[in-house]
């Protein structure tokens, strides 16, 4: 089927070089120059951006401030747009549960039971402790959650882990001593979604005094950053028996072991102020990460409508690469078309997914990809690998412009493919106005040319691409594997 092109930039790109290659016939030496300007053109952009790369540094962390009702009112409301925008791009879905869901937002705020989870790694007494403060009716309306081990054998049992965790209005985290990297690395992680968080060294009694304080001060200092001094605790859950000797008036002697009671006093009082002083905060903080949930929900299954819209836009535009370049195989002029091509391909995707990129913004933004994909090698390495995936075919090999037809084809589609990856982390109908990140684009390229780069894949790629530049030959089934 013939392809009606109504796309500025994409009709002036490939007339442009095919008015270039025609006056190339008369002027060989002068696009020779030209050829090598572009080129190093493309080498002095890499060099830059790697610099760039190498001066950025790694920000400290810092308290995060407290959660605003107005914070979590535009969280419901980003989560409503989302609902809306689904609503539109497909309104044949169902998505009434999502509409419930979003409507159970504004009621959480008036929410009288707290669930307070109890959270950790194993053997740290997660239970023990969960038993005594059940026991110890510290305020209304409280349930207690405990959560499965941290750090154990499976990422699954984590994710749940986790889950439990930020589903709950407060969360205190057990260690027997210092804290590991990895645990570290967790309460940061939940600091991260406004996760209120008590840290809680139990089993003190069986340390030294001294060594009690240390490791309390350890604790302390490695968190700093993370949480507030206060909500660093020493306790003892269940401390160990202790010897109990009676001397009696006849001179006997009885002993037996006697087990102590918990040792959660500060915890008590800590919590008892955090329950009467941050109350709202920690429904707002729970009521702020549901909402963020729901947008992500929403976001995934809209990410899966527009993506079925996109692949047969970057269909469409890797088969007018293939034809340009197979039309025009000089390095030079075609590289000028596929710029061309990749131009309208991201105004068109960014359409889809609501980011709206302006003429030349594309242009420059086609420009960006084009050096990332030279720095990064996929240029050689997929032109290479199409080569050596053609040999084994006679004609389309021997035929002029085929090696570079399929690598333009295929070259578009990891451009478009990356193009899709980067707007499905894009925030939902807001445009960034300042075009694409380098860096993230650059993530997304790799990505994809590593799954895209399997055998059976590109295989399948090739003889797709020979058999839109050679319909009729019946060699174009024979792909090297």
């Amino acid at each position: 089927m013939a392809v009606k092109l109504r796309k500025p930039i994409l009709v002036a790109g490939i007339g442009v070089s095919i008015l270039l290659w025609l006056w190339d016939g008369l002027h060989e030496e002068m696009l020779e120059v030209g050829e090598w300007g572009i080129l190093g053109a493309i080498a002095l952009g890499m060099g830059s951006w790697m610099l760039q790369q190498k001066a950025s540094r790694s920000k400290s962390l810092q308290l995060l401030s407290p959660l605003k009702r107005e914070t979590v009112d535009r969280a419901i409301a980003q989560a409503e747009a989302a609902i809306a925008a689904l609503a539109t791009e497909a309104p044949d879905r169902d998505i009434s549960s999502l509409k419930q869901q979003v409507a159970q937002l504004s009621e959480s705020f008036k929410r009288q039971t707290l669930r307070l989870a109890i959270a950790g790694g194993k053997k740290v007494g997660k239970t023990t402790l969960k038993q005594v403060l059940e026991s110890q009716k510290i305020a209304e309306n409280i349930q207690w959650v405990e959560t499965a081990a941290f750090l154990s054998e499976t990422d699954t049992t984590d994710t749940a882990a986790k889950e439990v965790a930020l589903a709950s209005d407060l969360v205190l985290f057990l260690t027997t001593g210092d804290l590991t990297d990895s645990e570290r690395q967790i309460i940061q992680q939940l600091r991260g979604s406004h996760q209120q968080i008590v840290l809680l060294f139990n089993k003190q009694d069986q340390y030294l005094p001294h060594e009690r304080e240390e490791i309390l001060q350890q604790l302390q200092q490695r968190v700093r950053e993370i949480l507030p001094l206060e909500n660093v605790i020493a306790i003892a859950a269940a401390p160990n028996p202790v010897k109990v000797r009676q001397h009696r008036d006849d001179g006997s002697v009885q002993e037996w072991m006697e087990n102590p009671p918990a040792e959660i006093g500060a915890l008590r009082d800590r919590l008892k102020q955090i329950l009467i002083q941050q109350r709202e905060q920690l429904i707002w903080g729970t009521t702020w990460r549901e909402a963020i949930e729901l947008k992500q929900q929403v976001k995934t299954i809209l990410n899966e409508v527009r993506c079925d819209r996109a692949i047969p836009v970057i269909e469409q535009y890797q088969w007018i690469a293939a034809a340009a370049a197979f039309a025009n195989p000089v390095a030079a002029l075609d590289l000028l078309a596929t710029a061309a091509i990749n131009a309208q391909m991201l105004v068109d995707l960014s359409d889809i997914y609501q980011q709206k990129f302006s003429l030349s913004q594309a242009q420059a933004a086609s420009g960006t990809i084009g050096k990332l994909m030279v720095q990064l090698g996929l240029v050689e390495l997929s032109t290479q690998t199409i080569g050596s995936l053609l040999k084994s075919n006679a004609i389309t090999y021997v035929a002029g412009g085929a090696v570079q037809g399929v690598s333009a084809a295929y070259l578009t589609r990891l451009a478009g493919l990356s193009l899709i990856e980067y707007f499905q982390e894009q925030e939902i109908g807001i445009a960034s106005g300042d075009g694409l990140n380098p860096e993230k684009l650059a993530q997304k390229l790799k990505q994809v040319f590593e799954q895209n780069q399997r055998g059976a894949l590109l295989q399948g790629f090739v003889k797709g691409a020979l058999a839109r530049l050679f319909p009729e030959s019946p060699q174009t089934e024979t792909v090297a594997s």
